[in-house]
């Protein structure tokens, strides 16, 4: 019996040029795929400041006296720190509160449970002291928030494409949606992520954005511009594309966290539980050639993902 052939992941392709590199468009361009690129981050530190935003939010001025005790905090979680503020401010805005008391939001994600913790902070000596609550969440909720990624500072195209999306977003979800640092994979800007359930969308424009959210909301997976869930392995994120996209019975709320079992240094076993049924599939990773993967960075390669029937 013939074995399958390997399959490579549906992603998104077109021939687009420009004068004026931005990598978004060159990754559409080579037909880089957005799935499996999800950050890694089971738990995120989401702290409201209107700006300027640093290259790094630790780096942050606001932050200068206290980044040594709240890295530490935050590395007992392996939480990730992520600045946000409303959209429609502009990086250089005074700080403006958000209570009456002068306080700014801060929340505390914990993706693995889907809950969302709600507080508020004046001094950054408070951040610290929250940033080792995430066992013990304050005013603990599931409401979802999502994040679009706008750190032009980082990221041109994050800040092209990121501001429309947040514009849409915060139309057909008013008072859910926040700007935020950087989400990883500048190339798929728009970049959202949605919390506390940990799925991450590239690619998002003014046109589909709102329509991809909801779907997602109501259990509809855009595989096309799914990057994955945060909490999962990239080899999870892919083997489980790859049964949505086989299985129409199966859909993403129903999916238990997948076992993940390394077979050799580029290849995996995953195991998936949904609905009752088990899926197995064998994950391998290749790298791409090098490619100017941000729009000031340099070359580097990316993970190329195949998928077999386990």
């Amino acid at each position: 019996m013939r074995s399958p052939r390997p399959r490579r992941v549906a992603g998104v392709s077109a021939s687009l040029s420009t004068q004026r590199f931005r990598c978004s468009l060159a990754a559409l361009e080579r037909g880089d795929v957005p799935v499996g690129t999800a950050v890694p981050a089971r738990y995120w530190l989401l702290v409201a400041h209107p700006g300027p935003w640093p290259a790094k939010p630790i780096e942050a001025d606001f932050l200068t006296d206290v980044a040594p005790d709240l890295s530490a905090a935050l590395g007992r979680f392996g939480a990730r720190l992520q600045l946000i503020r409303r959209h429609g401010r502009q990086e250089g805005d005074l700080v403006e509160a958000d209570t009456a008391d002068g306080a700014s939001p801060v929340f505390l994600v914990d993706v693995r449970r889907g809950l969302v913790g709600r507080a508020t902070w004046q001094q950054p000596e408070d951040l610290v002291a929250l940033a080792a609550r995430f066992d013990d969440l304050p005013d603990p909720s599931t409401e979802p928030l999502l994040l679009v990624c706008t750190h032009g500072r980082k990221d041109v195209c994050c800040a092209i494409d990121g501001r429309v999306v947040a514009a849409v977003l915060d139309d057909a979800l008013p008072g859910a949606v926040w700007e935020t640092t950087h989400l990883g994979g500048d190339r798929f800007a728009g970049n959202v992520a949605l919390l506390p359930e940990g799925s991450q969308y590239g690619r998002l424009d003014g046109d589909v954005a709102p329509q991809v959210v909801l779907d997602h909301l109501d259990g509809r997976v855009d595989l096309d511009r799914w990057r994955g869930r945060c909490s999962w392995h990239p080899a999870a994120q892919v083997a489980v594309h790859d049964l949505l996209g086989s299985d129409a019975d199966v859909h993403l709320p129903d999916v238990s966290p997948p076992v993940v079992e390394a077979t050799g240094d580029d290849s995996w076993r995953v195991r998936i539980e949904a609905a009752g049924r088990t899926s197995d599939r064998l994950v391998t990773r290749t790298m791409s050639t090098p490619h100017q993967l941000t729009c000031s960075g340099g070359s580097k390669v990316q993970a190329l993902y195949s998928v077999l029937p386990g």
